[in-house]
């Protein structure tokens, strides 16, 4: 196939050869639209099915250790444990979320992107068919042919130009597209790793039987953190800064070094982001924790 544009000199001028480019150009954006669309849909659809799998999963385990450990723990032992569960489900929905709304926003870009170079890409059309209406009024006038052909042919390079950049930025698209292939790609790695993490955290080696059990709310309520903390034995939680639960949870680790449990709660409708339920759990367990100190 001949890649040279077209020569629009009186000579060589020939409509049937010069619109099928643009046909084809116009056909390769929408094809491009279609594909990424698709790809990012089924992308999305995966995640969901995955999402849903998993969670299928964990309820599932969750009942095993609910009829493992209901022969061998108090009440207040089982609430404790489903809790803390409850609790890391939520946060890994929450990590879902955030990465499902991350994808739709990304694909909204790029349809965004492609609007732009389909409206480009009618404007030069539009322009093309102006030249191309200018050419045959210019036919008529044979004593001006040869200047009107000089400065038409500056026009074409010129368009000719416009059309190159329209190729590179169909080239830029394809680019960042598969970019988004492989972001995708990396998120469901990411969702693997969680998932083992969060079995490390839910194996029955940690328990609340027989352990000095606290417990510590964490919310935001208008834009503002709250900590709650209650103390085994006490019936209500009582509002503390992060110095004070610091200061609490230290004494208590030094008067129980091996017994104590901590019970951390995130409300449903608590207001925090994945990462800010994540950081504050993480980091209370592992400095505090018997299980996560040992």
């Amino acid at each position: 196939m001949n890649e040279e544009f077209v020569d629009l000199r009186r000579g060589h001028l020939n409509s049937e050869s010069f619109w099928p480019a643009f046909t084809d150009i116009m056909m390769v954006v929408v094809i491009i639209f279609l594909l990424t669309s698709m790809l990012l849909m089924v992308k999305n659809w995966e995640l969901l099915d995955q999402l849903r799998n998993s969670m299928a999963a964990e309820e599932q385990a969750e009942k095993i250790i609910h009829d493992t450990s209901e022969e061998n723990a108090t009440l207040e032992e089982q609430l404790a444990q489903a809790q803390n569960e409850v609790s890391m489900l939520r946060m890994q929905l929450m990590q879902a979320s955030e990465q499902t709304n991350s994808l739709n926003v990304a694909l909204e870009d790029k349809d965004k992107q492609i609007i732009i170079v389909l409206s480009d890409n009618e404007q030069l059309k539009n322009s093309v068919n102006k030249n191309e209406n200018q050419i045959s009024r210019l036919s008529s006038q044979i004593s001006a042919m040869e200047a009107n052909l000089s400065q038409l042919s500056i026009d074409v390079e010129q368009k000719q130009q416009s059309l190159e950049d329209e190729r590179q930025k169909i080239i830029i698209i394809t680019q960042q597209r598969d970019t988004q292939s492989r972001k995708l790609a990396s998120l469901e790695d990411n969702f693997g790793s969680l998932k083992v993490k969060y079995d490390k955290l839910v194996k029955p080696a940690r328990s609340a039987k027989g352990k000095y059990v606290v417990s510590v709310n964490f919310e935001r309520i208008k834009d503002k953190e709250r900590i709650r903390f209650k103390d085994s034995g006490e019936k209500y939680y009582s509002v503390v800064t992060e110095k004070q639960l610091y200061s609490k949870l230290a004494k208590l680790k030094k008067k129980y070094p091996e017994k104590l449990y901590i019970k951390i709660v995130i409300p449903k409708e608590s207001g925090l982001t994945y990462n800010e339920a994540w950081t504050f759990m993480k980091g209370l367990l592992h400095k505090y924790d018997y299980y996560y100190h040992e």
